[in-house]
């Protein structure tokens, strides 16, 4: 998967082909971590397969028992798929939008994730000092209660200060939504 590694690849098969017959190159998932390699390949005018991942691991259980999950065993069941299906499999097409998307939908999901973990987090930390947090804010990512966690961390820094004084800072930040 290391662009610097693709050249002697070409060159390992290049010696392999003894007969001098057109290679093609079966890549299991040409369009996630195969796609660089697939990208190359074909911009060097090679012909590329697209080997789905169930064919491979059918033509890998077709192998016998002994199948061990190793790169190895995976290389192998993947270039029997491409020689025994060659007219049946799709060519490699990557395409950049799809990849994109791809890469975005992946980084959205590990957003929501950290995201979840954040409000866990500051739900754990609010018990501790706002036991009963709950009844005064529904929802602890609006506006008005990150607000009002940003600059009253704990009990503490509410001495001295009035429902009224409170509500008077707070309606501007919940454009005059918060009641009292």
């Amino acid at each position: 998967n290391r662009p610097a590694a693709f050249p002697k690849l070409v060159t390992k098969v290049k010696k392999c082909n003894t007969d001098g017959k057109e290679v093609v190159y079966g890549l299991e998932n040409a369009y996630g971590y195969g796609r660089a390699l697939a990208v190359w390949l074909i911009d060097k005018g090679y012909l590329v397969k697209d080997v789905n991942t169930a064919i491979s691991h059918r033509q890998a259980k077709h192998r016998g028992a002994m199948y061990r999950k190793s790169d190895s065993d995976d290389a192998k069941a993947i270039a029997l798929a491409t020689l025994n299906m060659l007219d049946k499999l799709p060519d490699a097409c990557p395409n950049d939008a799809y990849w994109s998307l791809g890469q975005l939908v992946h980084r959205r999901d590990n957003i929501m994730k950290q995201r979840t973990r954040l409000v866990n987090q500051l739900h754990e930390q609010l018990c501790i000092a706002y036991p009963s947090y709950k009844q005064f804010f529904n929802d602890i990512s609006r506006p008005t209660a990150l607000y009002f966690w940003e600059h009253y961390p704990s009990r503490k820094y509410l001495k001295g200060k009035s429902v009224e004084d409170l509500r008077a800072e707070l309606v501007p930040v919940s454009h005059n939504k918060c009641s009292t």
